[in-house]
């Protein structure tokens, strides 16, 4: 089916919009659902708020102030870095999901029905355009509370209008990137321009917050700058993002009518099984579809088992897909800098609570990269009784390059945390002895059971809580144990070799003790 097939006109527009009020009217809503929901918004909006306080609290600081320390400076650099390189984390975000996508339902009715392409994609095309805008605004105006010192026009207090222009000119930014994301999202070879051109404007902000950090140099020139801004520049930036949205978004309106529904039904089916998979912290799910669409396609040369035991020649597969696939990997590595930036964007007890959680979540996350078979191994075996293999040793094969990849990781951030000299000394890199203990969470995240809904967990003040929130959650716990002298280093702001002592042998213990109770299940 064309889309010239089902042009677009005024009586399919309708048609459309009698339909969905038809399912909205069908549709069947308890005054619970309301109910969570909104008290989901209110939490999530209570530590947000609390999150943004500090901040936007640099609002009302005060030029001398901020002039008189060079920490102050690296604080504003750095944090205006992250704040630009988050602003690209979310467009690949929305690159990766889309960033136009229907619903299932939508996906497999709707969009192939004789209906007008563009009143089907208007609803979806209204609703990223809200979520852009509104992530827009807030980070132009996390960008500017980050320069706030240092943007007093003759000393005076920030007039509010320089505010709602730096959220007027980050929604029309990030508007017009999602307009053109969704224009490029029909052809691979311009999705692979926009992901390309997102990663180097995050690593750019990024080496030149950690070069700030390292530099005074860069830290005086680039306050230097923020000092000379005025309302005219936040003027004309903000009527420049508006026209750029206004024609990206034109462009996209146009496009619609004939947007190919092939490309919208792939995208759709893999954002909506992404999004039920984060949504039950399913995160090895999310990396079996990332693995599943890189390699569906392709046809790899067939080659001899390496000679090797049984467990050894289960695991050595996992170390040819990370050699022939290391584009993630990479991306991990890369990832390595954000400690560093976080610790330099935030002052107080935030700064070491932000650092070690950075550093938990970034080695999880790199142990996570080479946990898909340990995955299909629990659900199902047939591997290992075809090869006769034990499932404790094939386990501990396995278990060996996420362990490494998580150890290679921690060395990175803070090798890297060092040389900008957010920590002092350099024994802090003797902390990556935590990659195994953090590993085990990991390789129980993954060897976790299919999630049932049927099935009931302990009941709770706010209800029951589901069997598979609860694994979760102990498998994020078990990272934290296994690293729990690396976070308190990390909070406290010091390290002795004691506590280099006590990671590695709190590493090899959980490990240890996490390798030898896995090994009693029997498949």
């Amino acid at each position: 089916m064309t889309a010239q097939a089902v042009a677009a006109d005024h009586g399919a527009a309708v048609s459309v919009a009698a339909i969905r009020k038809f399912i909205g009217r069908h549709r069947r809503r308890s005054w619970t659902d309301w109910y969570s929901a909104g008290f989901a918004l209110v939490i999530a909006g209570i530590y947000l708020s609390d999150l943004l306080a500090r901040p936007f609290s640099r609002l009302a600081g005060s030029a001398a102030a901020a002039d008189a320390t060079r920490a102050a400076a690296t604080q504003a650099v750095a944090g205006a870095g992250l704040v630009i390189g988050a602003g690209a984390g979310v467009l690949l975000l929305a690159q990766a999901f889309g960033p136009l996508v229907l619903s299932p339902a939508d996906a497999s009715w709707l969009l192939l029905s004789p209906l007008g392409r563009r009143s089907v994609l208007k609803r979806p095309s209204l609703s990223a355009a809200l979520l852009a805008v509104l992530a827009g605004s807030l980070l132009g105006a996390l960008a500017l509370a980050m320069a706030g010192p240092y943007l007093r026009p003759g000393g005076g207090s920030l007039p509010a209008s320089w505010l709602i222009l730096a959220a007027v000119a980050g929604a029309g930014c990030c508007l017009a990137a999602v307009a053109a994301e969704a224009l490029a999202q029909p052809g691979e070879r311009a999705r692979a321009v926009t992901r390309a051109a997102c990663a180097a404007v995050a690593v750019i902000a990024s080496l030149a917050a950690l070069a700030g950090e390292r530099w005074a140099a860069v830290t005086n020139r680039v306050t230097v700058v923020f000092g000379g801004l005025h309302t005219a520049a936040f003027e004309t930036a903000a009527l420049a993002a508006l026209l750029l949205a206004c024609l990206a978004c034109g462009l996209l309106w146009r496009a619609l009518a004939s947007f190919p529904a092939s490309r919208l039904r792939a995208d759709s089916a893999r954002s909506g099984t992404a999004l039920t998979a984060a949504a039950f912290l399913n995160f090895s799910l999310l990396f079996w579809i990332a693995e599943d669409n890189h390699w569906r396609s392709r046809l790899l040369p067939s080659r001899p088992w390496p000679r090797l035991p049984p467990a050894l020649a289960m695991a050595w597969p996992d170390w040819r897909r990370l050699s022939r696939r290391p584009g993630p990997v990479a991306l991990v590595a890369v990832a390595a800098v954000v400690p560093a930036l976080v610790g330099a964007a935030f002052t107080g007890q935030a700064h070491g609570d932000f650092i070690a959680a950075a550093l938990v979540l970034g080695a999880f996350a790199a142990a996570s990269q080479a946990t898909t078979a340990i995955k299909r191994d629990r659900d199902n075996p047939a591997l290992l009784r075809l090869l006769g293999a034990d499932p404790g040793r094939a386990l501990l094969a396995r278990s060996v390059l996420p362990a490494l990849l998580a150890t290679a990781w921690l060395a990175i951030a803070l090798t890297v945390l060092c040389a900008v000299a957010v920590v002092p000394g350099w024994s802090w890199p003797l902390l990556a002895f935590a990659g195994p203990g953090i590993t085990a969470g990991a390789l129980r995240l993954a060897r976790t059971a299919p999630i049932n809904p049927a099935d009931r967990g302990p009941d709770t003040a706010m209800g029951n809580t589901p069997p598979w929130m609860v694994s979760r959650l102990l498998s994020i716990a078990v990272s934290v144990i296994g690293s729990l002298p690396l976070v308190s280093a990390a909070r406290t702001g010091e390290v002795h070799a004691g506590t280099v002592l006590s990671q590695l042998v709190l590493s090899v213990v959980v490990l240890g003790i996490y390798l030898f109770v896995a090994a009693s299940w029997q498949p």
